[in-house]
């Protein structure tokens, strides 16, 4: 018996996770529009995507930090922008930018996710830190809920 691949291209710019049950974009802003966003305009890219309807929903938004840890792959198996190696799964395509927006943050920081050492920080959100976004969809899941096979 195999075993289900962990995610699936759903043929329209996303991907599903089946841990998570989250829909992911396939790409991230930098693969899709070559720019980088402050966490302000990372946001604003999320209404804006799901005011176009973006493969079908409207309910598009910045991962929360739970979720976007979830989605760093246990290899380096990928490759960044700058042809580093990165922990994300082949099904997204290689070129995206090793670091991207969480919803998340405290005060005036926001966290983002590198996928060069799979780990988070705080930058700050409004004036520097420009990084990519990767919007997801789906039922929100944080840290309790998340539990990795």
């Amino acid at each position: 018996m195999t075993e289900e691949p962990r995610y699936t291209d759903n043929g329209n710019g996303t991907v599903t996770d089946h841990e998570t049950t989250l829909i992911w974009e396939q790409q991230d802003t930098w693969q899709k529009e070559t720019r980088w966003l402050t966490w302000d305009e990372a946001r604003d890219y999320a209404v804006q995507m799901g005011q176009m309807k973006f493969a079908g929903f409207t309910d598009w938004r910045l991962p929360s930090l739970e979720e976007a840890i979830s989605l760093v792959g246990g290899e380096n198996n990928n490759k960044d922008k700058y042809g580093k190696e990165i922990f994300l799964d082949p099904i997204f395509p290689e070129g995206c930018l090793a670091t991207f927006w969480s919803q998340d943050g405290i005060g005036q920081d926001g966290y983002i996710i590198n996928l060069n050492t799979g780990k988070e920080s705080l930058l700050y959100k409004s004036k520097s830190g420009r990084m990519a976004a990767r919007l997801v969809r789906g039922t929100p899941v944080g840290l309790e809920e998340y539990q990795p096979t």
